[in-house]
């Protein structure tokens, strides 16, 4: 067997260089060393931001039993300052609410409940673009129709 079967070729335009096995293996140990930094320096990160929202908890529940209390009530305000400052998702409450829409028609009937049922048909079909979020609800609770 020759040498140069034990030798790998990289073919860049116009040139041709031959490596050996062990560059091959020493380009390889090079990325490796490289990936490892990366991979340090995002954990020294990691544990710093860790070390901040501990000490950030600390300091917020340090505060409110100062007194030698052994129970706390905080409001969700206070919650959610202390959340907000570690980055944390918000407490949320539900909100019920309701919205009335009135429309003004005229509407030609033979009586006045062939027109309400007219109305209503054409009401109950009409879809209105409410977008209530991604976990909110909504629902339509009663048409009425005044004459």
């Amino acid at each position: 067997m020759s040498e140069e079967s034990n030798q790998e070729t990289v073919v860049i335009p116009d040139t041709v260089v031959e490596l050996s096995p062990l560059d091959v293996v020493q380009q390889e140990i090079n990325q490796l060393k490289e990936k490892l930094e990366q991979t340090d320096k995002r954990l020294s990160v990691s544990q710093t931001e860790v070390h901040r929202i501990r000490n950030t908890v600390h300091e917020f529940f340090s505060g409110e039993f100062d007194g030698g209390e052994e129970e706390v009530r905080i409001h969700r305000d206070e919650a959610n300052e202390l959340l907000g400052d570690i980055g944390a998702n918000l407490l949320e409450q539900e909100y019920e609410g309701r919205v009335v829409i009135a429309y003004s028609f005229t509407v030609k009937a033979e009586s006045e409940d062939d027109a309400r049922e007219k109305v209503e048909a054409a009401v109950s079909g009409m879809e209105y673009n409410f977008d209530a979020g991604n976990d909110d609800s909504y629902s339509e609770e009663s048409i009425e129709v005044e004459f």
